[in-house]
This record gives structure tokens, C-alpha cells and sequence, in this order.
């Protein structure tokens, strides 16, 4: 299987039972086994494949039980995120009471792609944060260049 690959943005309601249908342009990439967990910023849901998910797993894994700053950063990371998920015949995923309230989801939400996972936004929430961006697009270019293209040694991807 490829690397999974997410772009593009889709709005979408979730239903009354709290189930979100997945556009058709992202199931292929998503597959079976993925997690749904909060985004790094803890203002989505986001949806990881099981690929991804097991390279957070592994960086998780390095910090030792002995330090507790650490490990409240993995219980948090882990007491929202729910393995093993898949799309019902629908395309639907049940998206956890938890994950909605902690990312202040009501009805219409905003799925975006994110590279190599996909989010899920409560709309407003979302067109807040692009409009944000879009005001400070030549700032956060800078930010971008300078940190990960302009210095010597920096490497695509790197993070």
C-alpha cells in the first residue's frame, strides 16, 4: 500500500447519532485500522491511517514512564484516540462524544487534508482559523522557508 495522501476540503453535517459520512475522495487513502484522535492543536478531530498512527505511536513510545511531564502528554494524546476504526457500509465513522466536545463540534463540520492525515473542523471554527491564516499568509511563508527550506542542512520534511 502507498503512503496516504489527503488534500482538498469538503463540507459535511453529522448526523443525529453523531456519525460523519467521509467523502469519497478520502476513504481510499484512509482505509481500515485508522485511529481518531485530536489534531495537534486540540481544535479538531482528526483522522489518522494506521500508517501515520504508528509512526506517532513510536515517537510516543521513546518517552520513558519515568518522566512525568512526558507521560501527561502521552495520556493526554492517548485517552483521545480510539484505534481500529472503520468506515461502516456507508462511509460513515461514528465521531466520539469526547472528540466533538473537546473540539467544539456541533452539525456542519469542514473536513480538511492535511497531508498525510485528514481533519474534521466544526465549520465556523474552521473558516475562523483560514480566514487567520490567509491574513498572515506572507508570515507564515517566511516561517516556513526560514525553518525548514532556507537553512543549511534543513531537510524537506522535517519537523
Amino acid at each position: 500500500m502507498g503512503r496516504a495522501e489527503f488534500s482538498g476540503n469538503y463540507s459535511h453535517n453529522i448526523d443525529p447519532k453523531g456519525r460523519a459520512t467521509i467523502p469519497a475522495a478520502y476513504r481510499e487513502a484512509l482505509s481500515e485500522g485508522f485511529t481518531i484522535g485530536l489534531n495537534n492543536d486540540f481544535n479538531a478531530i482528526a483522522l489518522y491511517p494506521a500508517e501515520k498512527w504508528a509512526e506517532i505511536g513510536r515517537r510516543l513510545d521513546r518517552i520513558p514512564d519515568s518522566d512525568a511531564r512526558g507521560m501527561a502528554y502521552v495520556r493526554l494524546i492517548k485517552a483521545f484516540s480510539f484505534t481500529d476504526q472503520a468506515l461502516d457500509g456507508q462511509g460513515r465513522v461514528l465521531l466520539p462524544q469526547a472528540l466533538r466536545q473537546q473540539a467544539g463540534m456541533d452539525k456542519a463540520v469542514r473536513f480538511v487534508g492535511v497531508g498525510k492525515y485528514l481533519e474534521i473542523w466544526d465549520e465556523d471554527r474552521f473558516v475562523k482559523q483560514y480566514l487567520a491564516a490567509r491574513e498572515n499568509v506572507e508570515d507564515l511563508m517566511a516561517y516556513v522557508n526560514d525553518r525548514y527550506f532556507a537553512r543549511p542542512g534543513a531537510q524537506e520534511g522535517q519537523e
